[in-house]
Order: structure tokens, then C-alpha cells, then sequence
């Protein structure tokens, strides 16, 4: 939050809302449909799920610290595609400031990708995906396996557009696959997330490149698709151990 000054909320519509709090306040008050009123002061760590056509309003007060909160919102049609049917048309009630510790697990670790200067859509992408799973209770629902045509497929997308943005959605889409069923599938059949794969062949594709050519650190990271030499240079060093340039120096 810009301001600790108080202040009211309201909102409604077509869209799943879900919210992850950092916050403490002096005083304030929470109304959802179906639930009772909320007056709890330490939101620090909780997690308030609406679904869509369901009103949520109230105010709050609050205290002198670094507040802050983050919001998905889900939109109906999107759940429906990636879940199946059965999923996105259940009867989810709304919840307030639950402290379910593996949802907050999952809206932390995509707070701290969104704050990242260079922002990596594909990781976003999946970790949104991952907490709509749990949301609707998606996650002990068995997932097949990608067929090696499919597989080859996707691979091949991948090596070609290493330089681009590659979304979940366009992968997905080359599997023929939702992205719920393509995420799964993925992980089944190669033992990682599509994120993880993408971000090692890019570092495998970049360390090829540092061995054989004199080309600066910075195009070398545009090459393969990050968005800038310090996103480079971190994610090189959480894979290879070591940075671009100790890399470069150790295999000359």
C-alpha cells in the first residue's frame, strides 16, 4: 500500500478474486456474501478466496508499517478450460483470511517473482496456475503422460523461440493440451515443470555460446531470450554455480 491512511473496498463481477495479506490493522471490517462479518486485526500471512457473483466489501485502518497485499483474478472461463468441466463448475464457497500454509506458499512465490525487475511471465504464468489448482481442489486428479510426437512437438517449439517469450498458453496449445493437462502431462513425462525446462535450455544454449564465441554477456542474454544481463546472470548462477564470465574464464 502507497498510504496506511484508512480506507473502504468493494468488489464484485465475473471474475474469481483470491488475495494474499501482509497487513496489520488498527480497526476495520470484512463482509462477504454467505460468511460473517470479519473485524480480525492481524492479516499477516491469510488468504481471503471470493468467487465470482459473490460481493466483498469493507474498510480498514491500517497501523504505521509496510503493508501490502496480492491479488489473482481468475476469470470463470479460463478455470473451466484448464480444469475440465467438473472443476470449474463446482460450488466453491468463499473463505476469509484462512492461513492454509501451501496456498500462501504458492501466492509467496509468485509475489516474489512479480517483484523481480524483470518479471519471468512463463514461471508467473505457472505458479497462477498452480494456485488455482488448489483452490478448486484439482490437485489429486491423475494426469497422463505427453506422447513422444507431442513431446517432440513442444521441444522443438521451445529450441526455436528460446529467444522469445515462450507462455505456458503456447506450449500448451503445440500439445494440443489445456494448460492444467499439458503442466501435468509435462512433469509426468520429463520430471520437471515446462518453466524449468525452458530456463535450463537456456542456460545450456548460453553456455555453448559463452564457449565459442566473444560476444558480450548482454547479447548473449538477449539471445536467449532473458530480458535483461542481472535476470541472466542470476538464473545462470542458480543453474551452472558459477556466473557468465567465471563460466567463460573456466572453459577458456
Amino acid at each position: 500500500l502507497s498510504s496506511n491512511e484508512p480506507y473502504e473496498f468493494r468488489k464484485g463481477g465475473t471474475s474469481h478474486y483470491l488475495a494474499l495479506h501482509d497487513m496489520v490493522l488498527n480497526d476495520g471490517e470484512l463482509r462477504i456474501d454467505g460468511l460473517p462479518r470479519q473485524h480480525t486485526r492481524n492479516l499477516r500471512d491469510t488468504i481471503t478466496f471470493v468467487p465470482k457473483g459473490c460481493a466483498i466489501e469493507g474498510w480498514c485502518a491500517p497501523v504505521e508499517r509496510a503493508n501490502s497485499f496480492t491479488v489473482l483474478y481468475f476469470d470463470p472461463e479460463d478455470v473451466r478450460e484448464d480444469l475440465g468441466a467438473k472443476y470449474a463448475q463446482r460450488d466453491i464457497s468463499p473463505f476469509a483470511y484462512s492461513r492454509d500454509p501451501q496456498l500462501r506458499l504458492t501466492l509467496s512465490k509468485l509475489e516474489a517473482v512479480l517483484r523481480r525487475p524483470e518479471v519471468d511471465e512463463l514461471h508467473a504464468e505457472g505458479i497462477c496456475l498452480l494456485a488455482s489448482l488448489e483452490v478448486f481442489g484439482a490437485m489429486a486428479d491423475p494426469g497422463g503422460r505427453l506422447s513422444d510426437r507431442q513431446l517432440n512437438l513442444v521441444i522443438d517449439f521451445i529450441e526455436a523461440n528460446l529467444q522469445h517469450g515462450i507462455g505456458l498458453a503456447e506450449l500448451a496449445g503445440v500439445a494440443g493440451l489445456s494448460r492444467f493437462h499439458f503442466s501435468r502431462a509435462f512433469k509426468a513425462t520429463t520430471g520437471t515443470s515446462p518453466h524449468a525446462f525452458v530456463q535450463k535450455r537456456k542456460i545450456e544454449r548460453a553456455c555453448s555460446m559463452l564457449a565459442d564465441s566473444d560476444l558480450p554477456i548482454e547479447a548473449i542474454a538477449a539471445a536467449v531470450g532473458f530480458k535483461g544481463a542481472s535476470q541472466f546472470r542470476r538464473v545462470f548462477g542458480e543453474i551452472v554455480g558459477l556466473s557468465p564470465v567465471q563460466y567463460r574464464r573456466y572453459r577458456g
